[in-house]
């Protein structure tokens, strides 16, 4: 659940918070707290509903207790339509990180898999030159061969830019 949801959770916490680590910090609390309460939770709608309706509003509660925003902003903000209720919205969020997926699967196969070991073990790029005994240059030349190719393959696409931004913020 966590790895299939946290991405676009973080996603929904960034919309309300404007930060992202706050909200990296909101979706992880929430995870945690569903772990700690996962034989209590029962869930009637489905997971991702519960989870971006939580989401939301735990990002709401953040705000309030930091006390960033006027009163009147946090109205808009709790009056803005639930992604749940705008389904092209929900499912154009869905298609894009597949979409994602999609193009990292038609990387060759060496940059895909530097691509990856960077991303998604987070080596860095002396441990993925060492590991696959290759130079630096060439993990720096194919990353950023793999990052280029990505964003003109999803640049059409805000969802899209804002998913990659959150994905690749370290870099």
């Amino acid at each position: 659940m966590f790895r299939r949801h946290y991405k676009f959770l973080c996603v929904v916490a960034y919309g309300i918070l404007k930060d992202e680590d706050a909200a990296e910090d909101i979706v992880q609390d929430f995870f945690l707290s569903l772990w700690q309460r996962r034989a209590e939770v029962t869930l009637l709608l489905s997971f991702q509903a519960y989870a971006v309706r939580a989401v939301k509003n735990l990002s709401i509660s953040h705000l309030r207790k930091k006390q960033t925003l006027s009163d009147e902003h946090l109205r808009v903000v709790a009056d803005e339509p639930d992604p749940l209720e705008e389904k092209e919205i929900f499912l154009s969020g869905e298609t894009i990180t597949a979409r994602v997926m999609e193009v990292v699967e038609s990387l060759p196969a060496e940059r895909k898999k530097i691509f990856l070991l960077h991303v998604i073990d987070r080596l860095s790029y002396a441990q993925i030159a060492e590991k696959n005994n290759i130079s630096l240059n060439t993990v720096k030349t194919q990353m950023k061969k793999a990052y280029a190719f990505i964003r003109a393959q999803v640049s059409g696409d805000t969802l899209g830019i804002i998913l990659l931004s959150i994905w690749f913020r370290d870099f």
